[in-house]
């Protein structure tokens, strides 16, 4: 990669990390029934995420041997965008099509997130792979887990959706962290 390449990617990882935490801190208010800011925040930090993923897969593109990690960011893209989508009907109180969005958001999410693992543990010549591969690992995880919240909400199961979307956005936002600080450090290392 170039150093335009890493700046990308490096901005994008960072851009998820700020998104997941907006997830996250939407995730927590619908704990105490704050829906409405719930959702706006939600929808406001998948899309945040979305553009992190845009930025890195276009950063990678370049690279051959970054082919599968290219795919699992426009997967992940495609995912929060979706989910960003789908706050625009929960918001419009059309429920039941805004969690399907959700839960089809999350699901492709975490294949793409799971496909960056791979990605990243292909890598021979990264210094941090075993740290990028945990990082998208727990994204992956976190989505999965935020797509069965979707699930518990389209079968009233109100409680415990708000507990599992309340989860997998933290497992997210500690798997973007860990995945940011892994790429930054990987480029520090190379630019020396």
């Amino acid at each position: 990669m170039d150093e335009t390449e890493f700046d990308l990617d490096i901005i994008g990882a960072w851009l998820i990390v700020a998104g997941t935490l907006i997830n996250a801190s939407g995730e927590s208010v619908n704990l105490v029934g704050k829906e409405e800011l719930s959702f706006k925040l939600t929808g406001s930090g998948n899309g945040i995420e979305a553009a992190g993923n845009a930025l890195q897969a276009i950063g990678r593109s370049n690279t051959p041997e970054n082919k599968v990690s290219v795919f699992g960011s426009w997967l992940q893209f495609a995912g929060n965008s979706a989910n960003a989508a789908a706050r625009v009907y929960l918001l419009n109180d059309q429920r039941r099509d805004g969690h399907y969005l959700d839960v089809i958001g999350n699901a492709v999410q975490a294949l793409g997130a799971a496909a960056e693992a791979i990605g990243a543990s292909l890598d021979e010549d990264s210094a941090y792979k075993e740290q990028l591969t945990a990082g998208y690992l727990l994204i992956a995880g976190g989505a999965a887990i935020d797509g069965v919240s979707g699930i518990y909400f389209l079968r009233k199961m109100l409680e415990k959706g708000r507990a599992f979307g309340w989860f997998g956005s933290y497992l997210q936002a500690v798997g973007a962290l860990l995945a940011a600080e892994a790429i930054t450090s990987e480029n520090k290392i190379i630019s020396e």
